[in-house]
Order: C-alpha cells, then sequence, then structure tokens
C-alpha cells in the first residue's frame, strides 16, 4: 500500500543516511559506489509511488529526503569527482523518476519544496554534494519531527564559527552565497537576510548591515 511503501522509504533512509553520512555531514562515497545496491532498491521503491500526499509534514519530509539521497546517487553514479559544479547539468537537466514523475534536483528544489512550503529554512536540510553547503544530517526527516530537525539543523549551521563574517567599521556582514542565490527566499519586504538569521542566531546582529556574500566552496563534502 502508499502508506506502507511511504513508511518503509522512511526507514531505509534513516538506516542509510546513519551508515553513510558522518556526524559532521560527510558522505562516504567510496563505500555506497562499491555497493549501491541499498540506495538503488531505496530509489527504485518510491519511482512509481503515489506522491499526492494529503499530509504536507509527509510532503516535507518525503521530498527532502528524496533531494539528498538522488544528490548522493548523482554523485556516486559520476564517483570520483572533485565537485559537481564540473558536472554540466547536475541539478538542472539530469533526470531520474519519483511518484510517476521525470524531475531534476532543480524541479525538487524549486517547484516542489520552495514552491509548496515557502519554509526558507529548507536550504539548511538539503545537501548541495558541497563542503560550503550546509552539512548533511545523518539520519532521514521525518514527518512527526520535520520542522523541528529544520530548525536544529539551521540553529547548529548558522551559529557555527565563520558561518559569516561581520566587520564592523565599515559595516557589512558577508554571508553565504545562498543568501544571494534565493535572496528572495530570505528577504521579504522589510524583512531581511539579517533578520532571517537573527530567527536562530544566539547572539542577534544589526540588520542595517550592508549584506555581500562569500564564494561558494564547491569542493566534495566526501570523506
Amino acid at each position: 500500500s502508499k502508506a506502507q511503501t511511504t513508511e518503509l522509504f522512511f526507514e531505509q533512509a534513516t538506516m542509510f543516511l546513519k551508515k553513510n553520512v558522518t556526524p559532521e555531514g560527510k558522505v562516504d562515497y567510496f563505500s555506497i559506489k562499491k555497493s549501491p545496491g541499498e540506495l538503488v532498491y531505496i530509489l527504485s521503491n518510491i519511482e512509481k509511488l503515489d506522491t499526492k500526499f494529503s499530509d504536507k509534514k509527509v510532503a516535507k519530509a518525503f521530498w527532502i529526503n528524496v533531494y539528498n539521497l538522488r544528490v548522493i546517487k548523482s554523485v556516486v553514479d559520476k564517483f570520483p569527482i572533485e565537485s559537481v559544479e564540473k558536472v554540466p547539468g547536475f541539478f538542472s537537466t539530469e533526470t531520474f523518476m519519483v511518484g510517476n514523475q521525470e524531475l531534476t534536483l532543480d524541479d525538487i528544489e524549486n517547484v516542489i519544496l520552495r514552491d509548496l512550503f515557502f519554509d526558507p529554512a529548507i536550504h539548511f536540510a538539503l545537501t548541495s554534494a558541497a563542503n560550503g553547503g550546509a552539512p548533511l544530517l545523518n539520519t532521514a526527516y521525518l514527518p512527526t519531527t520535520v520542522d523541528e530537525q529544520i530548525k536544529a539543523r539551521a540553529t547548529l549551521v548558522i551559529n557555527s564559527k565563520y558561518y559569516f563574517y561581520v566587520d564592523k567599521e565599515n559595516k557589512i556582514i558577508e554571508l553565504p552565497k545562498i543568501f544571494e542565490w534565493y535572496k528572495k527566499d530570505f528577504a521579504v519586504n522589510y524583512f531581511n537576510e539579517i533578520d532571517f538569521i537573527n530567527l536562530f542566531l544566539e547572539k542577534k546582529i544589526d540588520n542595517k548591515l550592508t549584506v555581500k556574500t562569500y564564494e561558494f566552496d564547491w569542493t566534495l563534502n566526501k570523506i
């Protein structure tokens, strides 16, 4: 049944991520490349799954996990690589089947996750397979806890050392590139990027600083 298949997906994703991702969010692509069977099996089970979920939390957790597992699968298919940035169309043109639909990673991120849920903190739950992105959680996002898990991830990342730089003298803050790429997710009307990070920061920052972004580190998030 649909419910059983969905539940099984969350269980399998949990086991797979616990086994292959470190607590720091590094992925053991080498091991998965040697024995990809488990990942292939998890993803083949949802190719025909009816993904019209009535429960928003199920949908949100499902698509975050699918995105992250599909990123891992795409890296593994090409491994060894140094960076996904060097792979043409990694996010935009490579397609796969989920729920009887042919999708790209960009489709899941932009059309499904960003449009459907409008939760900018989702960016901290999605892996970019890069050291510059948010570290991947080493377990699955689950319907019962997805919002708390996303919030915890965003809090961890935003409070980590070197996540942003403040130049008090020139009144500038340097943030990661995602705040430029997805500016309209974070800055809405009078609410800006600094207001967004202040939601998660222990020590709040002056929201009148000028926002700049620093270069993204595309090196692969491998062990």
